[in-house]
């Protein structure tokens, strides 16, 4: 291919989404291309955001997608959407020619930055060392593919970032894509495997983190954030204990009344398990109607029936794959003994009895 022939980005739709084409590569080249595989197809025409384009050869790894060869183009197909208003660049190095990188945007319509983190999980300040997840909530919907350019995990007391805490892909979002769960890396939260020997512990008990994200992580309308964020936690010890019901304290309400029952929990939960994993039911083993309410830290838990409560007993049901801060379940221990069986969990850990009565008068 001769010195800066006249190439060309074009943006096109495929797939809901759209794809960045190359045009102008003369015919012998597409004919060889067209034997190429995915990977080496990826190192002649690596993408990249262009804000991260420091120097001539980027340290990191180029977006991922796939490629396509036809008659008229190279395509590239990204996995996450690209994001309007952000810089893009294609690297152009086939036949060995000399290296070129051609700069593309998709448009937007921007405004005013109004996207922000509403809140972290857990609510509480204190991480455990053996912690499995974190949850960040979004206002609006955000783009995917960002995560390990815009979020950070440092030391309190340094600023010293965090080498590869969290699992990098797949990114984990609901399906607005407005709460993504950050995963501990597993490896190195199990005693014993190989990534927790060599690189122990993430978090380091007595040393305060904060999680940073920065105002250039963009929503789905390539807007940054209003503003960045930080939020800083202290680190305990590590958590191996299952998560047990008997363990738990209730105060129920009185018939007659729409008085919420509560539940205090003996250690923070899940958040996001939470949400979806305790049901009140009646003797029948009816759903009871209300609303669930999730209290400060993830400590506790409340429930206001839709109607009066009738008089009579109830129970509440708890899915056993309800966890706490570090993976442990009503199963099972996250990080447990391979050697060792666990033992059964009984009935009584999974379905909690109260009884509703009328309140007795000066009580």
């Amino acid at each position: 291919m001769s010195a800066r022939r006249r190439l060309a980005i074009e943006l096109s739709a495929a797939e809901g989404s759209h794809c960045v084409r190359l045009l102008g590569l003369p015919r012998e080249t597409r004919q060889r291309l067209a034997t190429l595989g995915e990977q080496e197809l990826a190192r002649e025409f690596p993408v990249y955001p262009r804000e991260h384009l420091a120097g001539e050869a980027p340290d990191f790894a180029p977006m991922a997608g796939r490629y396509e060869v036809d008659s008229a183009a190279v395509t590239f197909v990204p996995r996450y959407p690209l994001v309007p208003g952000l810089d893009y660049a294609m690297g152009v190095h086939a036949d060995g020619g000399e290296p070129q990188r051609l700069a593309f945007r998709l448009p937007s319509d921007r405004g005013a930055p109004t996207t922000e983190v509403l809140a972290t999980y857990p609510s509480g300040g204190r991480l455990v060392r053996n912690q499995l997840k974190l949850y960040i909530q979004f206002s609006a919907s955000m783009s995917e593919g960002q995560v390990g350019q815009h979020l950070h995990l440092v030391r309190d007391d340094s600023g010293e970032p965090i080498e590869d805490p969290f699992v990098p892909e797949p990114e984990l979002w609901d399906r607005d894509r407005r709460r993504l769960t950050l995963l501990f890396d597993p490896g190195r939260l199990k005693r014993g495997l190989l990534p927790q020997l060599e690189a122990g512990y993430p978090l380091q008990e007595g040393v305060a983190v904060r999680l940073v994200v920065d105002d250039g992580f963009r929503d789905a309308d390539g807007n940054p954030l209003r503003e960045p964020f930080e939020r800083r936690y202290e680190v305990g010890g590590d958590l191996r204990a299952r998560v047990d019901p008997r363990d738990w304290e209730f105060r129920p309400p009185a018939a007659g009344t729409a008085e919420a029952l509560h539940v205090r929990f003996d250690r923070p939960l899940d958040h996001a398990l939470l949400q979806h994993c305790i049901e009140v039911r009646d003797d029948a083993g009816r759903p009871v109607r209300g609303h669930p309410q999730v209290g400060p830290a993830e400590r506790s838990w409340a429930f206001t029936p839709a109607a009066p409560w009738p008089e009579g007993d109830y129970r509440l049901a708890i899915d056993p794959r309800l966890e706490d801060l570090a993976g442990n379940s009503l199963t099972r221990l996250f990080d447990r003994d391979l050697e060792r069986d666990e033992a059964t969990v009984d009935a009584a850990r999974t379905s909690i009895s109260f009884a509703v009565r009328a309140r007795l008068e000066g009580n």
